[in-house]
């Protein structure tokens, strides 16, 4: 997953136009996310999950890019990628996630996954 986060990251950061010196991939964190724009929030989700999806239909996927390219998006039809929701999903769960002072030090990448796996177990509930 490391992958779709550099993916994600280096969108946001081709985006911006601030002089700051880049951070470690794995330092961005609720105080970093509160100070990214709507644009460059929704750049950095749209290639998380982009990535993630190339990484998890690639790597379960040997052979022809054809076949890697069709299972992917079965994958993504039948709702068996790792992240299957939408941008806004992750983001207004983000939204509220940073909402608490006492949560903006967790990394970004670790609220998603905690993110993720509460819509998965209200999902699974709600069957």
């Amino acid at each position: 997953m490391g992958g779709a986060l550099a993916l994600a990251l280096a969108l946001v950061l081709v985006g911006t136009a601030r002089s700051e010196q880049a951070k470690s991939l794995f330092s961005y964190d609720g105080h970093v996310w509160r100070g990214l724009t709507e644009g460059e929030k929704v750049a950095l989700l749209t290639g998380f999950l982009m990535g993630g999806a190339l990484e998890q239909g690639m790597t379960l996927s040997p052979g022809q890019d054809m076949a890697r390219l069709e299972r992917l998006e079965t994958m993504r039809r039948e709702g068996r990628l790792r992240f299957p929701f939408a941008p806004a999903v992750y983001k207004a769960r983000l939204e509220d996630f940073y909402f608490y002072q006492d949560r903006r030090s967790v990394p970004l990448y670790e609220a998603l996954f905690l993110i993720n796996e509460e819509i998965r177990r209200g999902a699974i509930r709600g069957r």
